[in-house]
């Protein structure tokens, strides 16, 4: 049949913005647009409801990167068999990188002098190599580069990273061997040393470290490009020129969940670093600067740590389509110990599975065009310009982390997140919310390298950046918990007394129990009750510490005021109730302490119940 001025639009009215608008003011029911449908950014850059060709910004696309990334496995052992074992069964398996951590200071991980026997077996020409030394990168880098030669191959079949990142380390540490202006011009030295390798980079600007100490992603950014041109200078005044400079720098940024803003921040990163190297002179086009992903440690949890697969994939993804040129997932079990081969294959797999059976590969910049991604990325250009130029006005990325001008800002940014995660409204799934206080724990994890004991003095301190996680406040009351649990047999305890029928309270009580539980009290739920005589007896059956009422707000003008002071002459230690009703005033006479609602400070709130329990902390 022909289908000759067939419009499949053609029998509907055209879509515009105003109909669109109507729509959904209809459906908020009174409710204020720009408060409900409108979002924010930890670096201030609004999100809009939805993005169209009219408010949408897109401009030139800038370098970008096409093909496959490399699969980065990361290994932190530091025992040189076991290193040698899971990087040849990874390489085996679909990897086609690797990182070792090597140890210095007082970060642990393997020894320089083990390092051969650790990659022994490993066709270095075959596979790119990352190197994370910390302040110990002259050492590391002369026998990486021994082993180089030694292997006989010619200098441009190897490919891969040195790792010297001085500022990094003291950022992350807060000391180094040397000062850091000897660092830099050791490193300096070491960079014009790898002109037989042509496709070895001798820095990695690791910008990851601010992000673990709560950097927004402006922030990250900034202190990227102000790493990025502190290790220019210190080639250029080597030596060497712009250009021959440009090419020994790569960068690492922390990938997290948030898909669309991570996107934005691995486009932004290439299209930030071009426009730097502009002002330098050289042509960012016939470069291909490598930006590397990590997935985020600020973001993975203790507890329920399969969850860590789910934000590993999706901070995977982010990355991949923002142009990474490679990734490393972070097993879900690293803050357990050394990771086991379960979570490695599984960190694996999820790069394997996006790149060959969901074809993140195929087109170049797949997010260009989008509109929100562009928007996204444009406007978090502007923010860690104006943030980039602040830093070199205070003298540039060394002074800053002298000067504490780094730290101030972190804490700053740091403080407007935890105040979020504390009320829930950045919910940590696992953890504060849907959390499982009754779960196994995970096998098949090795005890993490011990603490270096013979650490050199240090050349130069300064106070080192914190190290975060979303989870951090929420888990510290689940470890009072697990602590309980093992003293007395028994978590600390809360009885949730429902009023009425099963659909008069199960909302809340709903509600009650993750409240609760994200902090490691774990709730009873009753069955409902209509006589406060059957409550009381309830209660005091339980043995619970604690009560929260569960119900209607009509319930509450009524039978709630006998529960309260039922559980309340009971004995209960703390009477709660959940919900925000009209006769609060008389729900606190008649028994009730404390109100638990959407938007309260849950942490507060349980931080306080453990202090009325008396726990040791």
């Amino acid at each position: 049949m022909a289908d000759d001025g067939l419009k499949l639009a053609g029998n509907f009215e055209h879509a515009s913005d105003d109909a669109w608008r109507a729509l959904v003011d209809k459906a908020l029911g009174g409710k204020p647009f720009d408060k409900v449908m409108r979002g924010q950014t930890y670096d201030g850059m609004a999100v809009e409801a939805l993005y169209t060709r009219d408010n949408a910004r897109i401009e030139p696309q800038g370098p970008s990167r096409s093909g496959p990334w490399h699969v980065t496995t990361p290994h932190w052992s530091n025992d040189p068999a076991r290193v040698n074992a899971d990087i040849l069964e990874d390489l085996e398996r679909g990897a086609t990188a690797f990182a070792v951590r090597l140890e210095a200071g007082h970060f642990p991980g393997l020894k320089v002098q083990d390092l051969t026997a650790a990659l022994d077996g490993v066709y270095l020409n075959m596979a790119r190599f990352q190197l994370m030394p910390g302040e110990a990168f002259a050492d590391t880098s002369a026998a990486m580069l021994d082993l180089l030669q030694k292997r006989g191959h010619d200098g441009a079949d190897y490919c891969g990273s040195l790792g010297l990142d001085p500022l990094g380390a003291l950022a992350q540490t807060g000391r180094l061997a040397h000062t850091v202006d000897t660092a830099l011009e050791k490193s300096a030295a070491i960079a014009a040393s790898l002109s037989p390798y042509p496709h070895v980079s001798a820095f990695n600007g690791d910008a990851s470290v601010y992000h673990i100490a709560g950097a927004t992603e402006a922030q990250e950014l900034a202190m990227m490009l102000a790493t990025g041109v502190a290790y220019m200078r210190a080639m250029m005044n080597a030596g060497q020129s712009a250009t021959d400079a440009a090419r020994r720098i790569e960068f690492t940024l922390a990938a997290d969940a948030d898909i669309f803003v991570g996107m934005a921040k691995f486009r932004a990163a290439r299209r930030l670093w071009a426009r730097v190297l502009d002002a330098f002179g050289v042509d960012a086009g016939a470069l291909d600067t490598r930006v590397s992903a990590v997935t985020s440690l600020r973001m993975l949890t203790v507890k329920d740590p399969w969850v860590n697969i789910l934000r590993g994939t999706a901070a995977c993804f982010a990355a991949g389509v923002g142009g990474a040129s490679s990734v490393s997932v972070l097993p879900h079990d690293t803050l357990l110990g050394v990771s086991g081969k379960s979570a490695r294959r599984i960190a694996r797999n999820i790069q394997i599975i996006l790149q060959e059976e969901s074809g993140l590969v195929g087109p170049q910049d797949p997010a260009a065009g989008a509109y929100s991604i562009e928007s996204f990325t444009s406007e978090l250009c502007d923010k860690t310009w104006n943030l980039f130029q602040k830093i070199e006005h205070e003298g540039g990325a060394v002074s800053v982390l002298r000067s504490g001008f780094v730290h101030d800002m972190l804490e700053a940014a740091w403080a407007a997140r935890k105040a979020n995660i504390a009320k829930r409204k950045d919910a940590i799934t696992g953890v504060s919310e849907f959390p499982d206080i009754h779960e196994a724990p995970l096998k098949g994890v090795s005890d993490a390298p011990e603490m270096p004991t013979d650490v050199v003095a240090a050349g130069e301190e300064i106070t080192p950046l914190p190290f975060h996680r979303l989870a951090e406040d929420f888990e510290a009351l689940r470890l009072r918990s697990d602590a309980m649990l093992v003293a007395a047999g028994n978590r600390p305890q809360v009885f949730v007394a429902g009023l009425g029928r099963v659909a008069d309270f199960t909302a809340r009580a709903t509600f009650a129990k993750s409240f609760f539980e994200a902090g490691g009290i774990e709730a009873l739920v009753s069955n409902g009750f209509t006589e406060i005589d059957a409550l009381k007896a309830a209660f005091t059956e339980s043995g619970a510490a604690f009560a929260v009422i569960c119900g209607t707000d009509g319930q509450y003008e009524d039978i709630g005021l006998k529960a309260a002071e039922a559980i309340r002459d009971a004995g209960a230690s703390r009477v709660y109730l959940a919900g925000r009703p009209a006769n609060a005033d008389t729900l606190t006479a008649a028994g009730v302490d404390e109100f638990i609602y959407m938007g309260a400070d849950v942490l507060d709130t349980l931080t306080r119940a453990y202090d009325v329990m008396g726990d040791d902390k």
